[in-house]
């Protein structure tokens, strides 16, 4: 019933305009044809109230900007996101994400190609940023002894040398960028040089990066960010951080997006614990131009998500994810099992990422749950088994439901 009334609200401006319908039924009302006259009206009503519940929070510069029907944003997580994944929800009138960690620029040439291949819509692109992750032998040395044992108890082999290069959006890249011309280019952990940022903008990509604080947020807007993703300490995947403050002296969503909105003038996107309409509506009550999903787009059968991961994320409560380093090599969000515990337990420091990542990764090909990399967010148990398209379908009827609620 509701998406009934939904779709008769997409035309309400077309009645409004020519005045048939709304002339009808007042004409109705005030020669006082009856109950069926009222009737007509009390449903015009609901439906233009429809519309403008809906036009309240789906319609912002952002949105405008980009061509995006719904202000909803598909993480661009690393190897799990697929061409398939953001055409989907670019599709669905939201913003599909490709990430591009560790991928050379004729790997990445191929995702995007892929995602033009089934959409004509906006796509977000994304760059982690990292130093040399490069180190020393002895520290190398040490974490491969002591992920022998779990390489032998699977019978996996020896465990590699650390692999991984330095992540600065390099020429080939930029290149590329400017060749392909993705609607929007975002990254993680800080920015890329000033003359990337400045040629990526010329070219007329739309510019995203994530901040864990208010003084991280202003950074980046300092630095020419067409919008800022608020990511609170409830998300999954990487703490976008680049200043290095502690972990525990990151805010959580509820905290950090209004002092964020306040503190910058361009739009923000809430990140972290967004997982239904529910938690939709509180962050655009709170200021946000738009979300951004991650762990809810794990869930979603377009996703490259190992199936070891989908069970775990089907059987996720509030309680069973961990901010740490052991995994990456940086403090990731993820689902505690008998790896984390085992790493944490061994007192070795990580190596940097992605040279720690390259050697705990390979445990996932055991299709182990507990031995294999799960990255989730708090709000996993939110989630649901779905497609994507029907993700945003969801999120769209139930963020326009809530807020109603509250007008």
């Amino acid at each position: 019933m509701y998406r009934a009334r939904k779709a008769k609200a997409d035309t309400i401006p077309g009645i409004l305009t020519d005045g048939s319908d709304a002339g009808l039924a007042a004409s109705l009302v005030t020669q006082g044809r009856g109950v069926a006259a009222r009737a007509v009206w009390a449903v015009f009503e609901c439906w233009a109230k429809d519309w403008e519940y809906t036009r309240m929070w789906s319609i912002n510069t952002l949105t405008e900007r980009l061509n995006l029907k719904w202000p909803i944003l598909q993480a661009p997580m690393g190897s799990a996101s697929t061409p398939a994944l953001a055409a989907a929800v670019t599709n669905a009138g939201g913003l599909g994400g490709l990430g591009m960690w560790g991928r050379s620029a004729d790997q990445a040439a191929r995702r995007i190609a892929g995602f033009r291949q089934q959409s004509g819509g906006s796509l977000n692109v994304n760059y982690p940023i990292w130093p040399d992750p490069r180190c020393a032998p002895d520290a190398s040395g040490a974490m491969r002894q002591h992920l022998q044992v779990q390489y032998d108890a699977f019978g996996l082999g020896r465990v590699p040398e650390p692999a991984g290069e330095v992540s600065d959006v390099g020429p080939e890249h930029v290149a590329l960028m400017l060749k392909t011309k993705p609607e929007v280019v975002s990254f993680h952990f800080g920015l890329p040089a000033p003359e990337v940022i400045r040629a990526l903008k010329a070219a007329g990509a739309f510019i995203l990066s994530s901040a864990t604080t208010v003084a991280e947020a202003r950074l980046l807007e300092e630095q020419g960010v067409d919008a800022i993703i608020a990511q609170g300490t409830e998300a999954g995947g990487h703490r976008a951080t680049f200043t290095g403050i502690e972990i525990s002296m990151q805010p959580g969503l509820f905290s950090l997006l209004p002092q964020v909105v306040d503190a910058v003038r361009v739009p923000v996107i809430a990140a972290g614990g967004v997982a239904d309409g529910r938690t939709a509506a509180a962050a655009f009550m709170l200021g946000a131009s738009a979300v951004q999903l991650g762990t809810a787009f794990l869930r979603c059968e377009e996703a490259d998500v190992r199936d070891a991961h989908r069970a775990t994320l089907a059987e996720a409560d509030d309680a069973c994810t961990v901010v740490t380093d052991v995994i990456s090599g940086r403090p990731c969000r993820y689902i505690r099992n008998k790896l984390i515990d085992d790493l944490m337990a061994s007192g070795l420091k990580p190596l940097p990422v992605p040279a720690q990542q390259s050697l705990t990764q390979r445990l996932g090909d055991t299709g182990n749950r507990e031995w294999t990399t799960l990255t989730s967010g708090q709000s996993a148990a939110l989630a649901r088994a779905t497609k994507a398209a029907e993700l945003i379908e969801r999120l769209a009827d139930e963020t326009t439901r809530r807020l109603r609620a509250f007008a």
